[in-house]
């Protein structure tokens, strides 16, 4: 049996969630606007809006939101790319991996 590897469960578990927690805190901390922040974090902006009006609940968010070392995290990469850098889900994978615990079926 080929199990799945810790990355291919992290992009299908936390890669909309990680998306959502910087385009929020891209908009609480530099007064971004939604389309902004969209454009930024590769999101549809309506789902964007969606989170903001409670219309949408993403699995995960509050667990990033209210852990201080992965909100740290966040906003460090919220910092990154306010600067103007790009960045790749492998580099967030790596730096949150060690904060969250997930089962590989």
């Amino acid at each position: 049996m080929i199990t799945k590897s810790f990355c291919e469960v992290f992009i299908k578990n936390y890669s909309t969630t990680v998306r959502i927690a910087i385009a929020l805190d891209l908009m609480k901390r530099y007064g971004l606007s939604q389309f902004q922040v969209a454009k930024l974090t590769k999101l549809p902006q309506p789902l964007i809006n969606y989170v903001i009006q409670g219309r949408r609940k993403i699995r995960g968010l509050e667990k990033i939101l209210n852990n201080t070392e992965m909100y740290k995290v966040i906003r460090e990469f919220s910092d990154e790319l306010m600067q103007g850098k790009s960045i790749e889900m492998c580099e967030i994978c790596m730096r949150i991996r060690p904060h969250i615990k997930i089962q590989i079926p």
